[in-house]
């Protein structure tokens, strides 16, 4: 079974093949092992390296935790956009997002610091692990809408910022 997914904005073709005991799915020249251990909870094995990854399915969006690393990988829709990037909604590259519900460990700016583009903005804790949320795009922090200790969702924003005009 084909699928397409979409990843830091590049179309990731992917080839599934159920086995006995898990799911073969093929990445470019890679081939990765996957068996489910608990609901929401992998096993990843590939050039016998082992990971324990975690998932979770938030509406349109799927989230890898691997290793404390968490990966958005969004659906292509019909027009071939994906459905947004890492800690931003698609088109909202001036908020940040937590990508899923959990809580705030720490907020790592400050209202009126400027960021570079993937800075590290907030710490959320979700699925008992430390999810790093980083800017999609270059700015100033113009608002900060949640403490240290805040539970938020995924639909109102942590952090608002003013997007820097890129020169052409």
């Amino acid at each position: 079974m084909k699928n397409e997914f979409i990843h830091n904005d590049e179309l990731i073709e992917t080839e599934m093949e159920i086995t006995s005991d898990g799911v073969d799915v093929a990445v470019g020249d890679s081939t990765y092992h996957i068996v489910e251990l608990t609901e929401g909870k992998y096993r990843v094995e590939a050039n016998g390296m082992k990971k324990t990854v975690c998932c979770v399915v938030n509406a349109d969006k799927t989230f890898l935790d691997i290793d404390g690393l968490l990966i958005e990988l969004g659906i292509p829709s019909e027009d071939g956009n994906s459905s947004g990037g890492a800690g931003a909604v698609a088109g909202e590259k001036d908020k940040i997002f937590a990508p899923m519900p959990g809580k705030i460990v720490k907020l790592l700016v400050k209202e009126g610091e400027t960021v570079a583009e993937k800075t590290p903005m907030v710490i959320v804790e979700a699925m008992k692990m430390e999810h790093q949320v980083n800017a999609a795009a270059a700015g100033v922090v113009k608002k900060i809408n949640f403490a240290d200790g805040d539970q938020v969702d995924t639909e109102t924003p942590i952090i608002e910022l003013e997007i820097e005009e890129k020169e052409e």
